[in-house]
């Protein structure tokens, strides 16, 4: 963090957080940006559980946040040339090959066009192993055509993926991400998936905050936080980490750096590029671009989403403000991480109670909207 203090340079930002805790929305925020002008700011609010106070260190779960950094590990698979991605994903996993999914190719399955999004996986209780060979066992959609139809796999695509990474990688997936991207990234308190020592330590030091769903008449644990859960391999949804860590990948893929020497240029481009273009998604029943693997800033689609989503336009977006060009992604009504080039900005803020889609969305527009005002970018 710089020498600012954080309330002296996210002032807004603060306020319409505490507001949040205030309403019951959450218990506990974390806010991080890093921009040219101000540095790294980290900032905590709250309770990272009940009695315990939210700390910038306090490792949080990003659920959905977290997808683009596996795209990025199987992009550098795509650099040591074991994988590309008009690669059919049966040619490295041949359980997939069944029910109409021969053909489906790495690429649509990270642009949510690959058509097996009705998978059921009873977390925690369903392992690994039995989660990927529930998703090898999924039938294409009927109807759906692979790379034209799309809709958001929120599961299931990204359970095929993680083991496809694991195929070319040669390694376990949580170890695969530490060496190769986690910690040449700086990502040094960031796990997907948490190992048992490392949630022990973190529960035992009041280091891990509570995931609670906020939208019942009171809050009550979803359990997400428990050993059961927090230890599991899941790619799609089970990173865990301080907001800095998820900021800092961010500040990676504005270009430069540390992410330089992980991952070239071409294919970082090749993630963060508008490629899915004006499609009804039709999970998010909006219409919605996507990059490969990443969310693209979809503002320019709020009017036509407006009679679906209200005064929110496009779920899960970039706030008010974000130019153009800003390409992230965000986490179940919980959390969102971005860079916006046009600004020169990375941003994570990661909220521990799961509201609700309405309040949610409302609420992490009103944090972005400030966000950019304490940073004088409106």
């Amino acid at each position: 963090m710089n020498d600012a203090h954080p309330s002296s340079v996210l002032g807004l930002t603060a306020a319409a957080v505490n507001a949040g805790i205030e309403q019951g929305l959450h218990r506990g925020a974390q806010v991080s940006v890093w921009h040219a002008t101000t540095g790294a700011v980290d900032a905590a609010f709250g309770q990272a559980r009940p009695g315990q106070a939210m700390t910038v260190d306090t490792s949080m779960l990003w659920l959905s946040s977290g997808k683009p950094l596996l795209a990025a590990a199987l992009a550098q698979q795509v650099q040591a040339q074991r994988l590309a991605l008009d690669d059919a994903v049966s040619d490295f996993v041949p359980a997939f090959e069944v029910n109409g999914k021969e053909e489906i190719t790495v690429e649509q399955v990270l642009m949510h066009t690959g058509g097996f999004r009705s998978v059921v996986f009873d977390y925690p209780a369903m392992g690994w192993d039995d989660a990927v060979a529930a998703v090898c066992g999924a039938r294409l959609e009927t109807g759906w055509v692979p790379g034209q139809t799309a809709g958001y796999h929120p599961h299931s695509g990204w359970n095929i993926l993680g083991r496809l990474l694991e195929v070319c990688a040669g390694q376990p997936l949580g170890k695969v991400m530490r060496q190769g991207l986690l910690e040449p990234l700086g990502m040094v308190d960031a796990w997907v998936g948490l190992p048992a020592d490392e949630h022990a330590r973190r529960m035992a030091g009041s280091g891990l905050a509570v995931v609670e769903n906020t939208a019942l008449s009171a809050p009550r644990s979803t359990g997400m936080d428990e050993a059961a859960w927090a230890t599991g391999v899941r790619p799609g949804g089970n990173t865990w980490g301080p907001a800095r860590d998820l900021a800092r990948f961010y500040q990676a893929v504005l270009g430069g750096g540390a992410m330089a020497q992980v991952l070239s240029e071409d294919l970082l481009g090749q993630l963060t590029q508008r490629v899915r273009r004006d499609t009804v998604d039709r999970t998010f029943r909006a219409t919605m671009d996507w990059g490969r693997g990443f969310m693209v800033n979809n503002r320019r689609h709020d009017a036509a989403n407006a009679a679906t989503h209200g005064d929110a336009g496009t779920p899960y977006n970039f706030g008010p403000h974000a130019g153009e060009d800003a390409v992230g992604h965000g986490g179940n009504q919980s959390s969102v991480g971005f860079a916006d080039p046009t600004h020169g900005l990375a941003v994570a803020v990661v909220f521990n109670g799961m509201c609700g889609e309405p309040k949610h969305q409302r609420r992490m527009l009103e944090v972005l909207d400030a966000l950019y005002q304490d940073l004088e970018l409106v």
